[in-house]
């Protein structure tokens, strides 16, 4: 009784601070409905009204959890990996009828509506009053059994989207059920905005996990709504486009190298001669090329202006004028190409030693995440039947829930690529989708983004929450678990950090600027060099050093940049692809988990 009396006044202590509006959607309908107001003054309930609540909370558990509002239940972004949650996005059709349409009651229903809509992208700067009623007004409230079909990839137009209430949809694209959390639209999530957005079909099939409750909005009534948001339209699609391929690419939708993090190779010569995306030549065919032009000129002109008196595929004559003369140039040249050589060379490698560490630190920081999960699977308390106990399971859920976020800002905060989930509306995206909870993205909102990023923020939930399962028994609370798990963090806030000083002290300007001068000046000397050395088979020299010498500076810059920053240099064969090291991070968040599950023992 005295902890269901404490619940009580938790939560009545926050919706006087008008908090509920951020969490979940589940407590709202249920909160609001304990709270009375009498004669002008607030009061949370009776007497008889709280020890009737007192005695449900303590006959039935699960109402207790479900009043949290997932304060520590799983969050939305739930499970793993690499899936993707791209029909969460706009993927709608005409898809099954639904078991039942029945109007929507309002009350608890306009609450839960309003919080989805003010976190959604398209809810800043609407009116408070007659705005938002009439979108709220719009929406039909809809239950889907078990098994039933949302929408289909099939369907050409999308008709209508979908807010849901409870329950789960699970998603596949091409007949593969995609793994959470882009896989699975629980409580709270948006589904099929973007094929209403974009005017396309569906790109992927929903169907009900499990009897799902929400709320459907047809074509017009959306249309209708964008039209009340402040910005443009056209701008609010682009940039949403960009926030959801940055989705796409870490959910697994869209995917390079066949999902590994490089471009894997075919040690076959053949293979390797046919490769054109990827290599030098992609990159310094165009400066080779001018290069090839010259030294024909050169040969052209030194055949009209020297009176030859060798043949054309004969090495020019050193006893005439106009060949000695330039023979001196030659022998410059060539004490250049030693140092060039030689510089270049070792710069490629600086370059190379930098892009291997930045991919041996992403390996270092999922290996710590993971030992994170691995230490609460093997410690977590299990029933007398071996199996995870309900709170072991929530609190390993929330855990890597937080591992998966922390995984992602973290890097979002180096990747340009990514950079965009960390903006607002990238924030509010995440909320819609189902990678970030309503209640995670109010509290990330609070903070001073000058001082805290979201990634430090993922850091502080993992040890706390992790501490707080300690305190409450769910996993040992002894030193030793402590110093490993101070340990884990401080390695991993280490690694983290150590990765923008490695980016950000890669290479002084006057290095690469001395390269650069060094192999363009060697370059631009060449025609004249070998053409006067070699007469018009310094046509083919002059293509064939070009290409390698300029290719190699252009692949140390290019090396310089793993996380593939600069536009100007960027090659998706050569940089990494941070999404799948992301996608790879998410499926360990739970595999010890779910590995531990079952015991033979």
């Amino acid at each position: 009784m005295k902890k269901c009396k404490s619940l009580l006044a938790f939560y009545a202590l926050f919706y006087h601070a008008k908090a509920l509006s951020f969490a979940s959607p589940l407590t709202h309908g249920r909160t609001r409905s304990l709270l009375m107001v009498n004669g002008g003054t607030q009061q949370l309930w009776s007497e008889t009204e709280e020890a009737a609540l007192s005695e449900k909370l303590e006959s039935d558990p699960s109402e207790e959890s479900m009043m949290r509002g997932g304060e520590y239940s799983p969050s939305a972004w739930n499970n793993e990996t690499d899936g993707s949650n791209m029909p969460m996005e706009g993927d709608a059709g005409s898809g099954s009828s639904p078991s039942t349409i029945t109007s929507r009651t309002f009350d608890s229903d306009a609450e839960f509506l309003e919080s989805v809509i003010k976190a959604s992208n398209f809810g800043q700067g609407l009116d408070e009053g007659e705005d938002l009623q009439d979108i709220i007004q719009a929406f039909v409230k809809t239950n889907y059994s078990k098994g039933e079909l949302l929408f289909s990839e099939k369907d050409e137009t999308g008709d209508f989207l979908f807010v849901v209430e409870s329950g789960q949809f699970i998603v596949s694209v091409e007949g593969q059920q995609l793994p959470a959390p882009y896989g699975i639209a629980s409580q709270g999530s948006i589904i099929g905005e973007l094929a209403l957005i974009y005017d396309t079909g569906r790109v992927g099939t929903v169907r009900a996990k499990t009897d799902v409750t929400g709320f459907r909005l047809d074509r017009d009534a959306f249309l209708k709504w964008l039209e009340k948001w402040p910005g443009k339209r056209n701008d609010l699609k682009h940039e949403l486009k960009q926030i959801d391929d940055v989705i796409a690419k870490v959910s697994g939708v869209r995917l390079k190298y066949g999902g590994s993090v490089i471009r894997k190779i075919n040690p076959s010569r053949l293979w390797l001669w046919t490769r054109w995306s990827g290599t030098i030549l992609q990159h310094a065919w165009k400066v080779s090329l001018a290069n090839l032009l010259t030294a024909t000129t050169l040969v052209v002109a030194t055949r009209l202006l020297a009176k030859p008196t060798w043949g054309l595929t004969v090495m020019p004559d050193p006893n005439n004028p106009l060949i000695s003369k330039m023979l001196g140039l030659f022998d410059v040249w060539q004490y250049l190409m030693t140092v060039t050589t030689f510089i270049l060379t070792f710069f490629l490698g600086q370059a190379y030693s930098l892009w291997r560490d930045i991919y041996s630190t992403a390996r270092v920081v999922q290996g710590r995440l993971s030992d994170i999960n691995l230490m609460l699977a093997v410690s977590a308390e299990r029933d007398r039947s071996g199996a995870y106990t309900k709170r072991a399971r929530e609190l390993m859920e929330d855990v890597a829930s937080y591992t998966r976020l922390y995984h992602v800002f973290m890097w979002a905060s180096f990747s340009n690529k990514l950079n965009l989930l960390l903006s607002d509306m990238g924030l509010r995206r995440m909320v819609n989708r189902g990678v970030l909870s309503r209640k995670q993205f109010n509290t990330l909102q609070k903070l001073d983004a000058t001082t805290v990023a979201p990634q430090h923020a993922c850091l502080i939930w993992i040890m706390t929450r992790f501490l707080k399962g300690m305190q409450d028994n769910v996993v040992p609370n002894d030193v030793t678990m402590k110093q490993t798990l101070f340990n884990k963090a401080m390695e991993l806030q280490g690694t983290f950090a150590g990765v923008g000083g490695k980016l950000a002290g890669r290479s002084p300007l006057a290095y690469v600027h001395l390269v650069q001068i060094l192999v363009d000046s060697f370059l631009l000397l060449a025609p004249v060099a070998l053409t006067y050395k070699l007469g018009v088979w310094g046509i083919p020299a002059v293509g064939i050093l070009t290409l390698f010498y300029s290719g190699l500076l252009d692949l140390s810059k290019i090396l310089l940049h793993p996380l593939g920053n600069d536009d100007d240099i960027y090659d998706e064969s050569v940089n990494m692809d941070l999404a799948v090291i992301i996608r790879e991070s998410n499926g360990g968040s739970t595999r010890w988990m779910d590995g531990g599950e079952l015991l033979p023992f």
